[in-house]
Protein backbone atom coordinates (compact mmCIF):
# COMPACT_ATOMS: atom_id res chain seq x y z
CA UNK A 1 0.00 0.00 0.00
CA UNK A 2 3.01 2.46 0.65
CA UNK A 3 4.30 1.20 -2.45
CA UNK A 4 1.62 2.53 -4.65
CA UNK A 5 0.92 5.38 -2.76
CA UNK A 6 4.97 6.27 -3.54
CA UNK A 7 4.63 5.36 -7.16
CA UNK A 8 1.38 7.40 -7.46
CA UNK A 9 3.35 10.20 -5.74
CA UNK A 10 6.29 9.72 -8.40
CA UNK A 11 3.57 10.10 -10.89
CA UNK A 12 2.17 12.96 -10.00
CA UNK A 13 5.41 15.01 -9.25
CA UNK A 14 6.82 13.50 -13.08
CA UNK A 15 3.61 14.91 -14.50
CA UNK A 16 3.90 18.81 -12.77
CA UNK A 17 7.13 18.53 -14.34
CA UNK A 18 6.32 18.08 -17.65
CA UNK A 19 3.36 20.52 -17.27
CA UNK A 20 6.26 22.68 -16.47
CA UNK A 21 8.20 22.42 -19.18
CA UNK A 22 5.70 21.54 -21.57
CA UNK A 23 4.36 25.26 -20.40
CA UNK A 24 8.10 26.71 -20.14
CA UNK A 25 8.24 25.73 -23.82
CA UNK A 26 5.23 27.43 -25.09
CA UNK A 27 6.52 31.27 -23.07
CA UNK A 28 10.04 30.13 -25.12
CA UNK A 29 8.56 29.80 -28.28
CA UNK A 30 6.30 32.66 -27.87
CA UNK A 31 9.19 34.79 -27.36
CA UNK A 32 11.08 33.70 -29.95
CA UNK A 33 7.83 33.86 -32.06
CA UNK A 34 7.49 37.67 -30.47
CA UNK A 35 10.96 39.08 -31.41
CA UNK A 36 11.31 37.30 -34.53
CA UNK A 37 8.70 39.93 -35.56
CA UNK A 38 10.78 43.00 -36.75
CA UNK A 39 9.30 47.01 -36.81
CA UNK A 40 8.78 48.02 -40.64
CA UNK A 41 9.99 51.50 -41.28
CA UNK A 42 7.42 51.76 -44.27
CA UNK A 43 4.39 51.06 -41.84
CA UNK A 44 1.76 53.74 -41.56
CA UNK A 45 1.77 52.33 -37.61
CA UNK A 46 5.24 53.77 -37.56
CA UNK A 47 5.16 56.67 -39.49
CA UNK A 48 2.18 57.92 -38.40
CA UNK A 49 2.54 59.70 -42.00
CA UNK A 50 -1.62 59.41 -41.71
CA UNK A 51 -1.02 62.73 -39.39
CA UNK A 52 0.12 64.88 -41.41
CA UNK A 53 0.47 67.71 -41.22
CA UNK A 54 0.74 67.46 -37.64
CA UNK A 55 3.63 65.61 -38.36
CA UNK A 56 7.00 66.39 -38.99
CA UNK A 57 6.77 66.26 -42.98
CA UNK A 58 7.10 64.07 -46.04
CA UNK A 59 10.30 64.17 -48.02
CA UNK A 60 11.80 61.17 -46.82
CA UNK A 61 8.73 59.11 -47.42
CA UNK A 62 9.76 57.78 -50.88
CA UNK A 63 12.79 56.08 -48.98
CA UNK A 64 11.39 54.68 -45.84
CA UNK A 65 11.58 51.45 -47.93
CA UNK A 66 15.54 51.41 -47.90
CA UNK A 67 15.78 51.84 -44.26
CA UNK A 68 16.09 48.76 -42.10
CA UNK A 69 16.12 49.01 -38.32
CA UNK A 70 18.66 47.56 -36.40
CA UNK A 71 19.38 46.75 -32.64
CA UNK A 72 16.84 45.47 -30.17
CA UNK A 73 14.63 47.71 -30.78
CA UNK A 74 13.88 46.78 -34.06
CA UNK A 75 11.62 44.46 -32.82
CA UNK A 76 7.84 45.07 -32.47
CA UNK A 77 7.79 43.12 -29.31
CA UNK A 78 10.26 45.39 -27.48
CA UNK A 79 8.73 49.22 -28.55
CA UNK A 80 7.02 49.93 -25.45
CA UNK A 81 10.91 49.57 -23.92
CA UNK A 82 11.80 52.05 -26.00
CA UNK A 83 11.35 54.86 -24.00
CA UNK A 84 12.96 57.51 -25.87
CA UNK A 85 11.57 56.38 -29.19
CA UNK A 86 15.32 56.32 -30.85
CA UNK A 87 15.86 53.21 -33.39
CA UNK A 88 19.09 52.43 -34.84
CA UNK A 89 19.13 51.37 -38.50
CA UNK A 90 20.94 51.63 -42.26
CA UNK A 91 19.96 53.40 -45.25
CA UNK A 92 21.69 51.69 -48.28
CA UNK A 93 24.69 50.28 -45.84
CA UNK A 94 24.83 53.34 -43.95
CA UNK A 95 24.21 53.86 -40.50
CA UNK A 96 21.29 56.48 -39.60
CA UNK A 97 19.62 56.89 -36.89
CA UNK A 98 15.26 57.66 -36.81
CA UNK A 99 14.14 59.43 -33.67
CA UNK A 100 10.22 60.12 -32.78
CA UNK A 101 11.43 63.13 -31.43
CA UNK A 102 8.44 62.33 -28.29
CA UNK A 103 7.30 59.59 -26.04
CA UNK A 104 3.69 58.48 -27.37
CA UNK A 105 2.27 60.05 -24.27
CA UNK A 106 3.43 63.20 -25.02
CA UNK A 107 2.34 63.27 -28.90
CA UNK A 108 -0.54 62.32 -27.28
CA UNK A 109 -0.71 65.46 -25.29
CA UNK A 110 0.29 67.88 -28.01
CA UNK A 111 -2.60 66.56 -30.17
CA UNK A 112 -5.03 67.29 -27.29
CA UNK A 113 -3.46 70.67 -26.77
CA UNK A 114 -4.45 71.32 -30.70
CA UNK A 115 -8.23 69.89 -30.58
CA UNK A 116 -8.40 71.72 -27.20
CA UNK A 117 -9.54 68.47 -25.86
CA UNK A 118 -12.20 67.94 -28.35
CA UNK A 119 -13.29 64.11 -28.84
CA UNK A 120 -12.74 62.56 -31.36
CA UNK A 121 -9.39 64.44 -31.70
CA UNK A 122 -9.02 65.21 -35.79
CA UNK A 123 -5.53 66.48 -34.99
CA UNK A 124 -4.31 66.88 -38.58
CA UNK A 125 -7.54 69.35 -39.33
CA UNK A 126 -7.17 70.89 -36.01
CA UNK A 127 -3.66 72.21 -37.44
CA UNK A 128 -4.96 73.17 -40.97
CA UNK A 129 -8.06 75.31 -39.10
CA UNK A 130 -5.51 76.72 -37.03
CA UNK A 131 -2.84 78.05 -39.55
CA UNK A 132 -5.29 79.19 -41.74
CA UNK A 133 -7.07 82.10 -40.65
CA UNK A 134 -6.08 84.89 -42.88
CA UNK A 135 -2.88 85.42 -41.51
CA UNK A 136 0.49 85.44 -43.02
CA UNK A 137 2.44 82.73 -42.26
CA UNK A 138 5.24 84.43 -40.72
CA UNK A 139 2.20 85.68 -38.36
CA UNK A 140 0.60 82.96 -37.71
CA UNK A 141 3.70 81.00 -36.25
CA UNK A 142 4.96 84.16 -34.19
CA UNK A 143 1.52 83.85 -32.92
CA UNK A 144 2.21 79.50 -31.90
CA UNK A 145 6.01 80.33 -30.48
CA UNK A 146 3.86 82.58 -27.78
CA UNK A 147 2.07 79.97 -26.96
CA UNK A 148 4.09 77.19 -26.35
CA UNK A 149 6.86 80.21 -25.24
CA UNK A 150 7.34 78.64 -21.83
CA UNK A 151 7.11 75.15 -22.85
CA UNK A 152 10.01 74.75 -25.74
CA UNK A 153 13.41 76.45 -25.74
CA UNK A 154 13.18 77.26 -29.56
CA UNK A 155 10.10 79.74 -28.36
CA UNK A 156 11.74 81.52 -24.94
CA UNK A 157 12.85 84.18 -27.29
CA UNK A 158 10.65 84.39 -30.49
CA UNK A 159 12.01 85.96 -33.19
CA UNK A 160 10.43 87.26 -37.21
CA UNK A 161 13.79 86.50 -38.16
CA UNK A 162 14.06 83.16 -36.85
CA UNK A 163 10.85 82.00 -38.23
CA UNK A 164 11.96 83.76 -42.05
CA UNK A 165 15.21 81.68 -41.89
CA UNK A 166 13.11 78.11 -40.97
CA UNK A 167 10.60 78.84 -43.79
CA UNK A 168 13.52 80.30 -46.05
CA UNK A 169 15.28 76.95 -45.41
CA UNK A 170 12.52 74.88 -46.20
CA UNK A 171 11.40 75.82 -49.79
CA UNK A 172 15.10 75.52 -50.58
CA UNK A 173 15.18 71.57 -49.39
CA UNK A 174 12.72 68.96 -50.01
CA UNK A 175 14.19 66.32 -47.21
CA UNK A 176 10.99 67.78 -44.90
CA UNK A 177 8.48 69.02 -47.54
CA UNK A 178 8.20 66.97 -50.43
CA UNK A 179 7.86 68.37 -53.98
CA UNK A 180 4.53 66.96 -55.01
CA UNK A 181 0.98 67.26 -56.15
CA UNK A 182 -1.20 68.40 -52.91
CA UNK A 183 2.00 69.01 -50.84
CA UNK A 184 1.82 69.73 -47.51
CA UNK A 185 1.82 73.44 -46.37
CA UNK A 186 5.38 74.28 -44.30
CA UNK A 187 3.93 76.52 -42.18
CA UNK A 188 1.40 73.95 -40.90
CA UNK A 189 4.22 71.60 -40.43
CA UNK A 190 6.33 73.73 -38.95
CA UNK A 191 3.78 75.02 -36.23
CA UNK A 192 2.82 71.43 -35.07
CA UNK A 193 6.63 70.18 -34.69
CA UNK A 194 7.60 73.54 -32.99
CA UNK A 195 4.48 72.55 -30.41
CA UNK A 196 6.41 68.36 -29.80
CA UNK A 197 10.35 68.99 -31.14
CA UNK A 198 12.10 71.54 -32.73
CA UNK A 199 14.94 69.50 -33.14
CA UNK A 200 14.22 68.97 -37.43
CA UNK A 201 13.80 72.99 -37.82
CA UNK A 202 17.04 73.64 -36.18
CA UNK A 203 19.16 70.92 -38.04
CA UNK A 204 17.88 72.59 -41.08
CA UNK A 205 17.96 76.28 -39.86
CA UNK A 206 21.41 75.80 -39.15
CA UNK A 207 22.68 72.89 -41.28
CA UNK A 208 25.87 70.60 -41.29
CA UNK A 209 26.40 71.54 -44.50
CA UNK A 210 27.50 75.02 -43.02
CA UNK A 211 29.61 73.87 -40.25
CA UNK A 212 27.38 74.08 -37.36
CA UNK A 213 28.04 70.75 -35.33
CA UNK A 214 24.79 69.14 -35.73
CA UNK A 215 23.87 66.00 -37.41
CA UNK A 216 22.98 65.63 -41.44
CA UNK A 217 19.28 65.77 -41.30
CA UNK A 218 18.31 63.55 -43.61
CA UNK A 219 14.81 63.76 -43.96
CA UNK A 220 11.21 63.34 -42.22
CA UNK A 221 8.18 60.96 -42.47
CA UNK A 222 4.98 61.65 -40.66
CA UNK A 223 6.49 61.46 -36.93
CA UNK A 224 9.66 59.95 -38.07
CA UNK A 225 12.90 61.97 -38.52
CA UNK A 226 16.37 60.37 -40.30
CA UNK A 227 19.40 61.70 -38.99
CA UNK A 228 23.10 60.81 -39.56
CA UNK A 229 25.20 58.62 -37.49
CA UNK A 230 27.54 60.15 -35.67
CA UNK A 231 28.78 57.43 -33.59
CA UNK A 232 29.52 56.63 -29.86
CA UNK A 233 28.02 58.54 -26.72
CA UNK A 234 30.43 61.35 -25.00
CA UNK A 235 30.15 59.51 -21.79
CA UNK A 236 32.47 56.20 -23.46
CA UNK A 237 35.18 58.46 -23.92
CA UNK A 238 35.53 59.45 -19.90
CA UNK A 239 38.42 56.79 -19.85
CA UNK A 240 39.97 57.39 -22.83
CA UNK A 241 43.91 58.66 -23.01
CA UNK A 242 44.48 62.26 -21.93
CA UNK A 243 45.28 63.78 -25.88
CA UNK A 244 41.84 61.85 -26.75
CA UNK A 245 39.92 63.50 -24.11
CA UNK A 246 41.98 66.94 -24.25
CA UNK A 247 41.09 67.03 -28.23
CA UNK A 248 37.46 66.17 -27.17
CA UNK A 249 37.39 69.42 -24.84
CA UNK A 250 39.03 71.38 -27.41
CA UNK A 251 36.30 70.69 -29.86
CA UNK A 252 33.21 71.49 -27.59
CA UNK A 253 35.29 74.74 -26.43
CA UNK A 254 35.47 75.29 -30.33
CA UNK A 255 31.65 74.23 -30.30
CA UNK A 256 30.56 76.78 -27.38
CA UNK A 257 32.91 79.64 -29.56
CA UNK A 258 30.75 79.43 -33.10
CA UNK A 259 27.32 78.52 -31.22
CA UNK A 260 27.86 81.87 -29.32
CA UNK A 261 29.34 83.90 -32.31
CA UNK A 262 28.88 83.17 -36.05
CA UNK A 263 27.99 85.30 -39.03
CA UNK A 264 24.18 84.63 -38.70
CA UNK A 265 24.02 87.15 -35.88
CA UNK A 266 22.24 84.48 -33.69
CA UNK A 267 23.65 83.33 -30.07
CA UNK A 268 22.54 79.18 -29.91
CA UNK A 269 22.45 78.28 -26.10
CA UNK A 270 22.96 74.72 -25.04
CA UNK A 271 20.28 74.31 -22.02
CA UNK A 272 21.16 70.43 -21.39
CA UNK A 273 24.60 69.30 -21.84
CA UNK A 274 24.30 65.99 -20.65
CA UNK A 275 27.64 63.22 -21.84
CA UNK A 276 24.62 61.79 -24.61
CA UNK A 277 23.80 64.68 -26.00
CA UNK A 278 27.09 64.40 -27.86
CA UNK A 279 28.67 61.68 -29.92
CA UNK A 280 32.11 61.35 -30.92
CA UNK A 281 32.78 59.70 -34.07
CA UNK A 282 35.61 56.99 -35.04
CA UNK A 283 37.70 60.17 -36.02
CA UNK A 284 37.45 61.67 -33.06
CA UNK A 285 34.95 63.91 -34.04
CA UNK A 286 32.56 66.05 -31.96
CA UNK A 287 29.09 66.02 -32.79
CA UNK A 288 26.05 67.40 -30.38
CA UNK A 289 23.20 64.93 -31.41
CA UNK A 290 20.05 65.69 -29.40
CA UNK A 291 19.21 69.76 -30.36
CA UNK A 292 15.84 70.16 -28.84
CA UNK A 293 17.55 72.08 -25.97
CA UNK A 294 18.88 75.23 -27.62
CA UNK A 295 17.56 78.62 -27.25
CA UNK A 296 18.24 80.60 -30.38
CA UNK A 297 18.46 84.50 -29.32
CA UNK A 298 18.55 87.10 -32.09
CA UNK A 299 21.22 89.41 -31.83
CA UNK A 300 19.27 91.85 -34.30
CA UNK A 301 16.29 91.60 -32.70
CA UNK A 302 18.28 92.42 -28.96
CA UNK A 303 20.11 95.32 -30.83
CA UNK A 304 16.26 96.61 -31.98
CA UNK A 305 14.92 96.23 -28.91
CA UNK A 306 17.54 97.98 -26.78
CA UNK A 307 16.22 96.21 -23.44
CA UNK A 308 18.02 97.38 -20.22
CA UNK A 309 21.21 96.45 -19.93
CA UNK A 310 21.30 94.99 -23.84
CA UNK A 311 24.73 95.67 -24.51
CA UNK A 312 26.41 94.43 -21.31
CA UNK A 313 28.39 90.63 -21.36
CA UNK A 314 25.45 88.39 -19.55
CA UNK A 315 28.04 86.61 -17.52
CA UNK A 316 26.95 83.26 -14.78
CA UNK A 317 27.95 84.56 -11.64
CA UNK A 318 25.41 83.03 -8.96
CA UNK A 319 25.60 79.60 -8.26
CA UNK A 320 21.67 78.28 -7.66
CA UNK A 321 23.13 74.87 -7.43
CA UNK A 322 26.03 73.07 -7.79
CA UNK A 323 25.11 70.10 -9.37
CA UNK A 324 22.97 71.29 -12.44
CA UNK A 325 23.23 73.89 -15.41
CA UNK A 326 21.37 76.73 -14.30
CA UNK A 327 20.09 80.00 -16.17
CA UNK A 328 17.21 82.54 -16.94
CA UNK A 329 15.83 82.57 -20.13
CA UNK A 330 14.23 86.15 -20.63
CA UNK A 331 18.42 87.26 -19.75
CA UNK A 332 19.54 85.54 -22.39
CA UNK A 333 16.87 86.76 -25.01
CA UNK A 334 17.68 90.44 -23.72
CA UNK A 335 21.71 90.23 -23.69
CA UNK A 336 23.63 91.05 -26.91
CA UNK A 337 26.11 88.04 -25.85
CA UNK A 338 26.20 85.85 -22.79
CA UNK A 339 28.88 83.51 -21.34
CA UNK A 340 26.22 80.73 -21.17
CA UNK A 341 27.52 78.12 -23.60
CA UNK A 342 31.23 78.51 -21.77
CA UNK A 343 29.94 77.85 -18.53
CA UNK A 344 28.16 74.95 -19.32
CA UNK A 345 31.32 73.43 -21.17
CA UNK A 346 33.69 73.87 -18.77
CA UNK A 347 31.02 73.57 -15.72
CA UNK A 348 29.01 70.93 -17.07
CA UNK A 349 31.66 68.77 -18.77
CA UNK A 350 35.65 69.63 -18.80
CA UNK A 351 35.57 70.52 -14.96
CA UNK A 352 36.66 68.76 -11.74
CA UNK A 353 33.43 69.32 -10.13
CA UNK A 354 31.63 68.65 -13.48
CA UNK A 355 28.30 67.53 -12.99
CA UNK A 356 27.52 66.06 -16.16
CA UNK A 357 31.15 63.58 -15.82
CA UNK A 358 31.48 60.56 -13.40
CA UNK A 359 35.41 61.14 -13.37
CA UNK A 360 35.87 64.43 -12.18
CA UNK A 361 35.55 66.46 -15.80
CA UNK A 362 36.49 65.43 -19.25
CA UNK A 363 40.26 67.44 -18.35
CA UNK A 364 40.96 64.69 -15.45
CA UNK A 365 44.50 63.58 -14.69
CA UNK A 366 46.67 66.71 -16.17
CA UNK A 367 49.66 64.70 -16.67
CA UNK A 368 52.00 67.29 -14.55
CA UNK A 369 54.86 68.84 -16.34
CA UNK A 370 51.93 69.54 -19.24
CA UNK A 371 49.85 71.41 -16.51
CA UNK A 372 53.06 73.12 -15.26
CA UNK A 373 54.16 74.58 -18.66
CA UNK A 374 50.35 75.21 -19.83
CA UNK A 375 48.21 76.58 -16.73
CA UNK A 376 45.35 74.50 -17.76
CA UNK A 377 44.28 73.53 -14.21
CA UNK A 378 44.20 77.38 -13.15
CA UNK A 379 42.49 78.42 -16.34
CA UNK A 380 39.94 75.66 -16.40
CA UNK A 381 38.81 76.68 -12.85
CA UNK A 382 38.34 80.18 -13.78
CA UNK A 383 36.09 78.71 -16.98
CA UNK A 384 34.12 76.57 -14.30
CA UNK A 385 33.78 79.64 -11.43
CA UNK A 386 35.38 82.78 -12.11
CA UNK A 387 36.70 83.49 -8.88
CA UNK A 388 36.80 87.54 -9.10
CA UNK A 389 35.05 90.43 -10.90
CA UNK A 390 38.14 91.23 -13.24
CA UNK A 391 37.93 87.46 -14.22
CA UNK A 392 35.66 86.53 -17.10
CA UNK A 393 34.59 83.05 -19.13
CA UNK A 394 35.21 84.88 -22.07
CA UNK A 395 39.03 85.27 -21.77
CA UNK A 396 39.33 82.11 -19.93
CA UNK A 397 38.28 79.52 -22.34
CA UNK A 398 39.65 81.63 -25.16
CA UNK A 399 42.80 81.16 -23.63
CA UNK A 400 42.09 77.36 -22.59
CA UNK A 401 41.44 76.83 -26.31
CA UNK A 402 44.54 78.20 -26.99
CA UNK A 403 46.78 76.35 -24.22
CA UNK A 404 44.86 73.29 -25.65
CA UNK A 405 45.44 73.80 -29.07
CA UNK A 406 49.69 74.15 -28.13
CA UNK A 407 49.54 70.73 -26.21
CA UNK A 408 47.44 69.14 -29.17
CA UNK A 409 50.60 70.28 -31.32
CA UNK A 410 53.06 69.62 -28.93
CA UNK A 411 51.97 66.03 -27.96
CA UNK A 412 49.56 65.00 -30.61
CA UNK A 413 47.26 61.77 -30.72
CA UNK A 414 48.86 58.67 -31.04
CA UNK A 415 48.14 56.79 -34.19
CA UNK A 416 45.89 54.48 -31.81
CA UNK A 417 44.51 57.08 -30.36
CA UNK A 418 42.94 58.53 -33.90
CA UNK A 419 41.73 55.37 -34.43
CA UNK A 420 38.85 55.21 -31.77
Amino acid sequence: RNLSLGMALVRQSRARWRLFWLLAGCVVVYILCALSFRIEPTSEAFHEFHKCPACFGDGFCPHMRDVQLTGWYSRSALRSFNVKNVFMGELNGTRVVLKKLAHDSEFHQVDRRWCHNRVPCRVADAVRTAMNKGKTDEAALMEVMALVRKEQDITACPSARLVRRILMMLSHSSTMIARRQGALKPAEVVAYTITVNAEPLLLQAFPRMDDWPFPTFLGSCGRTVVQSYEGEPLSHFELASWAVRANISLQLLDMADLMTNNPTQFALYMTDVSMDNFAVNKWGEVTLVDVENIIVVDRVQVHAEKRQGWKHRLEHREEMCHDCLNFNAEDLCSHITSDHNFYAVCSGLLAPRAFYSSYGGLLHGIPSNIDTQYQLSELLATCDQPRSPKESRFAASRLLRRALERVLQAFPPSTSDRAL
